[in-house]
Formats: C-alpha cells, sequence, structure tokens
C-alpha cells in the first residue's frame, strides 16, 4: 500500500457519501466544474467558446477566495498611477460575470458583454477558469497573471463567503465545508488542478503566463507590484509606488468595494489555524501531500507555535 492510499480512500468515501447538494450547498455545474448558482449556464459556455480576444488581452486568473481582488485593486492603481477614485470591478470586470444578472452588477459594473467586445485595447479581466475553459479565443498575444494562496487559507475564506452569500444556501459546518473542498465539490472546484494545471501553464510559457503566491505578495507587497508592473509594461515610478501599495491594502479597499455585498473579509495567512480541527488539519495535510507529490510547488502555510513558517 502507498504512503499516500489511506488519504485517496478516504476522499473516494467522501465523494459516495456526501455531495453538496445533500448538505444544502447550492451551485450550478459549468462543465463539470462547480459554479456560483446564479450563472446562465448557456451564456457562461458561449463566453468560453466564442469570445473574441485580442493581443494585449490581460487575464488574472485565480482560484476563488485568492487574492483575486486585491490583484484587480493594484492593476487598478498601477492604471490609474495611485490617483484615488474608480473601482476595481470596473477597470478589471470579471468576464463570466456578465453571464449572471445577479453577479454582473457587483463583479463587472457598468459592463455588459457588448460593452466589453467594444472596449479599446488593453483590456483587463479577472475569472477563475481552469486552464481549459479560459475564454482564451485565438489571439496569440494573451497574458495571464495567476495568483495562488495555500488552501487552508482559501478553504476558511471561502467557507465564509458560502456561508454569508444567500444564494449559495449553505448553513453547515466547516468540517463539512473542508471535506467537499477536498473532494472537488465546492465553488470552482478542485483545488489542486485549478492550481497545479495553471503552474505548468506558467512555467512552460513564462513570457506571457506570471505565477504569483498570495502569501509572497502579503510579504513583499511593493516587490509584488513593481513585478506585476513589469510584466504588463506598466509605469510604476519610486514615488507612486507607496501611494498604489497604500490604496491597495485591505483597509483602503474595504472603502471602495461595496457594489452589493462586501466580499473583503480579513486577508493575510495562518489564520485557518483558528477554524481548524487538529483531527480535521491532520487529514487535510495527508490530502495535501499526496496531491502535490511530484509537483515541486509549495505554500507557505503561515506560523506554527513557535514563530517558524509552516513551509510544504
Amino acid at each position: 500500500m502507498s504512503e499516500f492510499a489511506y488519504a485517496q480512500a478516504a476522499l473516494d468515501r467522501l465523494v459516495l457519501e456526501k455531495t453538496a447538494e445533500s448538505v444544502g450547498y447550492k451551485l450550478v455545474k459549468v462543465r463539470g466544474i462547480p459554479q456560483n448558482p446564479t450563472f446562465d449556464v448557456a451564456t457562461f459556455e458561449d463566453i468560453i467558446d466564442n469570445f473574441v480576444t485580442r493581443d494585449g488581452d490581460v487575464f488574472i486568473s485565480t482560484f476563488v477566495k485568492a487574492g483575486t481582488t486585491w490583484t484587480q485593486q493594484i492593476i487598478h492603481q498601477l492604471l490609474r498611477q495611485g490617483a484615488p477614485g474608480g473601482f476595481y470591478g470596473e477597470t478589471v470586470p470579471w468576464l463570466e460575470a456578465v453571464s449572471s444578472e445577479f453577479l454582473g452588477s457587483r463583479e463587472a459594473p457598468t459592463w455588459d458583454y457588448a460593452k466589453i467586445n467594444a472596449a479599446p485595447s488593453p483590456r483587463y479581466f479577472k475569472t477563475h477558469a481552469t486552464v481549459a475553459h479560459l475564454p482564451r479565443g485565438k489571439a496569440p498575444g494573451l497574458k495571464v497573471i495567476y495568483v495562488a494562496r495555500n488552501p487552508k487559507d482559501s478553504v476558511v475564506s471561502l467557507f465564509h463567503h458560502a456561508s454569508s452569500k444567500p444564494e449559495f444556501g449553505y448553513k453547515g459546518d466547516f468540517n463539512t465545508f473542508c471535506e467537499m473542498f477536498l473532494t472537488g465539490q465546492a465553488e470552482n472546484g478542485d483545488w489542486f488542478d485549478h492550481v497545479l494545471d495553471w503552474h505548468k501553464q506558467c512555467l512552460v510559457h513564462p513570457d506571457t503566463h506570471l505565477f504569483l503566491k498570495y502569501e509572497d505578495m502579503y510579504q513583499d507587497t511593493p516587490g509584488a507590484v513593481k513585478q506585476i508592473a513589469q510584466f504588463l509594461g506598466l509605469p510604476c515610478a519610486d514615488d507612486v509606488l507607496p501611494t498604489i501599495v497604500k490604496n491597495s491594502t485591505l483597509t483602503e479597499m474595504q472603502k471602495t468595494s461595496s457594489f452589493g455585498l462586501n466580499h473583503l473579509r480579513k486577508g493575510g495567512y495562518g489564520g485557518w489555524r483558528s477554524t481548524f480541527t487538529v483531527a480535521m488539519s491532520e487529514f487535510f495535510d495527508d490530502v495535501y501531500r499526496h496531491r502535490m507529490h511530484g509537483s515541486g510547488l509549495t505554500f507557505n502555510f503561515g506560523p506554527d507555535a513557535r514563530g517558524k513558517d509552516v513551509i510544504m
């Protein structure tokens, strides 16, 4: 029996025992991937298949709850050179959100499909697409910034997201939700497939794909802003950088984020320890080691009881 057999057997059992529907977690499937239940599936799939991209289009892609909004704000600020005003969702709309009347006003305010198609280049979009479902069209000159966050903080943030947003209807406990996450049944599907596929894509195409880790961005935000600016060919002078960093903090973003429901909760990393039980943490670690084995990709899970960051 392999060292990972226990973790895989446990996951297989969970898939048989529990589904998102059986625990009251409302989602819709778009090509097999669980998504926000307000999406119109046919329109979503039409965007995947038929969106007309252009050279210079930029996608900010993440698994849900992994620093998407933060990265949108950084780009919003880079384009404005630190000037106040505007809203990150106007500058970097969630492309697929135009397939949901409910999400569109919140995640792509002032935009609809026709306006997006008519917008001047370069265009900037948020997406949570997998590699296979990115609406990449036929333009060869796309750029993608992918941000990944350690899965323990991601699942805690996603749990609060599902519990607080009425469209999901989730009223269960964290352990049950964590099981949905580990079996790929939570919103956005399988974290491991999503992150590992994009990591491979970024390694193969380093000139057009930038892979960032949320925890690294948090530790050195000025460095991350400069890295994003350089990748996109945007100016970022030393005298403007502090303003961009300040305006991209959680505190500043919370002041301007409210289009409908405020989805900026806490930020940071390592906070998962206040939510996980010891048993669930150990099981999660077993699954994590199993799924990440051989990938070469590690994450910072925050400081342990001795104050030393746990990297695995």
